[in-house]
């Protein structure tokens, strides 16, 4: 990536950058040499039409079977979701759930997956085989689908919904790391696993979130009560969570240009210092993967954005600052010390903000540990967690 004439004061925890030449910039698996996965195809599946209008969130729009663990089904659906500004939208995700019958509804695992991209052609369900444990699009493609730990939490007889987010895979702008409509697409695909009678699925509800998905979690913890009352929220665990409100300076990585798709569409927020080569990037986001982005950036010489962000943009980016609001669930947050895509800072600063709002939080860090290898490090320390929330324990208070 070319140089960028003066560092972006952006409210965003997204790790400081070199980018003093073409493949400068040390982000974890991203590389300007690798040659790219091809992106997925986008099926008749995730055209809605006026389907979703009329409707309640939640509903099921559409839902097809699709090849599932041993012992469990899975479907892709396309459901109603609402957005932030309280938008009725066709959102699409998967369903996994246990075989035979159960003698108690089962809990709900609310699986919020990291950044695949901006364009439709990033989601996760779109995958040949999305019902499977986290995994990686291939060696050169930090993008993964599927959902960590899922042969766990299937023995544990959970049963696990993993949204796409709106504006991946169905139609319409993906709204990246704004909270609340992430949020709402995760709470909304719980209560479509509660309307297929096949899987059981009762109102206890866990929620697991990665990077921009641990960013969603937060935000699933804050307004669950007040958006989806129904559920009884056992807790939620935020791995290496994204913090777009918390004042950093930095060189931009390529998430940044999602954010900004994401934000003018949202929000309206203008984004004034943008120059064309940004824009190109911006372009960009709403037609590749975010590896796709960041190789589009090498190509360009900059700079990408100058000068200074105008009011609504700085309120929107206030609006997504986590630990702001109580959550009724207790929170776990997991970090690597090693992570270069979300930096440690952004963790280490939102558990006081949290417990001053009134909020259950508590952080585990885990040394040497990176933006993706925190999730075996700190597999079985969530697991035990999870189990504990679900068997009723309660959280010791943190020190």
């Amino acid at each position: 990536m070319g140089i960028i004439g003066k560092q972006l004061a952006l409210a965003c925890a997204f790790a400081a950058l070199s980018t003093s030449g073409v493949g400068a910039q040390e982000l974890e698996g991203f590389n300007a040499n690798d040659k790219l996965a091809p992106d997925f195809v986008v099926t008749p599946f995730y055209e809605a039409g006026l389907a979703h209008v009329g409707r309640q969130a939640g509903d099921i729009i559409k839902r097809e079977p699709i090849a599932a663990p041993a012992g469990a089904n899975a479907w892709r659906v396309m459901y109603v979701s609402r957005t932030w500004d309280d938008r009725l939208v066709p959102v699409t995700g998967i369903i996994v759930a246990p075989k035979g019958k159960t003698g108690a509804p089962r809990p709900i695992l609310n699986w919020e997956h990291g950044t695949t991209g901006g364009a439709r052609a990033s989601a996760p369900s779109l995958a040949p085989n999305p019902a499977q444990d986290l995994v990686q699009r291939s060696a050169t493609a930090p993008i993964d689908y599927g959902v960590p730990y899922l042969g766990d939490f299937l023995k544990r007889g959970f049963v696990v919904v993993a949204s796409d987010y709106y504006g991946l895979g169905g139609p319409g702008v993906h709204q990246y790391v704004v909270g609340s409509s992430a949020a709402r697409n995760g709470l909304d695909i719980a209560r479509a696993a509660r309307k297929l009678p096949e899987t059981g699925a009762g109102v206890d509800l866990v929620t697991l979130g990665w990077s921009q998905g641990g960013h969603a979690a937060l935000f699933t913890a804050e307004d669950q009560a007040a958006y989806a009352g129904e559920f009884r929220h056992l807790g939620v665990v935020a791995i290496a969570p994204a913090a777009p409100g918390d004042t950093a300076e930095f060189e931009p990585v390529p998430h940044i240009y999602l954010l900004i798709r994401g934000y003018q569409s949202a929000y309206n927020a203008p984004f004034t210092g943008l120059t064309a080569d940004g824009e190109q990037l911006v372009d960009a986001a709403g037609k590749v993967a975010v590896t796709g982005v960041f190789q589009k950036s090498t190509e360009l010489a900059g700079p990408f954005f100058v000068g200074e962000f105008d009011p609504v943009t700085r309120a929107a980016l206030d609006a997504n600052v986590t630990g702001k609001r109580p959550s009724a669930a207790p929170i776990l947050v997991i970090q690597g010390s090693g992570d270069n895509v979300v930096s440690p800072e952004g963790a280490r600063t939102l558990i006081p903000r949290a417990r001053q709002s009134g909020s259950t939080i508590d952080l585990t860090s885990y040394e040497g540990a990176t933006h993706r290898t925190v999730l075996a490090a700190a597999k079985a320390d969530i697991l035990r967690w999870i189990d504990d929330r679900v068997a009723g324990k309660p959280v010791v208070a943190p020190r």
